[in-house]
């Protein structure tokens, strides 16, 4: 029988409910903030410093080198980057932004080895960095493949 206050247990459930349902609310805030900040940065043009645009491909492309950098590329790259560097791999459907179209004449004209070899080795969101992935050798061999992707 209730007089003058109440259930004391169900008002206490029912608090309980709210404060959850405000914190899953806070929390659900937090994760689409997050989300929207981190696809606003990653629209960002990349920066490669000059020295690093200015530094030649080390390594003189062979057929052993050319297979090596195939095979890597075909491992950690064509996921993204697709079978001919079109940027129109499987994963794409979940990147934003789309990885860009490597196959072209202007793209390949534009960017030197240094800066295919920096943007491999730092990463930038979404595509991860390879610099702990891949020996130094390794990455100048995916640059050398890259180059066999240009059209026309």
């Amino acid at each position: 029988m209730r007089i003058c206050g109440g259930d004391e247990a169900a008002d206490g459930k029912v608090e309980a409910t709210r404060a959850m349902h405000k914190l899953m609310a806070m929390a659900l805030a937090m994760l689409v903030g997050t989300v929207l900040l981190t696809a606003a940065q990653d629209q960002e043009p990349w920066e490669v410093p000059e020295e690093e645009r200015a530094v030649e491909n080390p390594i003189a492309a062979d057929d052993d080198v050319l297979a090596e950098g195939q095979r890597l590329y075909e491992r950690n790259c064509r996921m993204c980057h697709g079978e001919t560097g079109l940027g129109d791999g499987p994963a794409t459907a979940r990147i934003k932004p789309a990885p860009p179209d490597m196959s072209t004449a202007e793209a390949h004209d534009r960017m030197t080895d240094g800066e295919i070899f920096y943007k491999i080795t730092v990463g930038k969101r979404p595509m991860r960095e390879f610099e702990s992935r891949l020996s130094e050798d390794e990455r100048w061999s995916v640059v050398h493949y890259v180059r066999t992707l240009r059209a026309g």
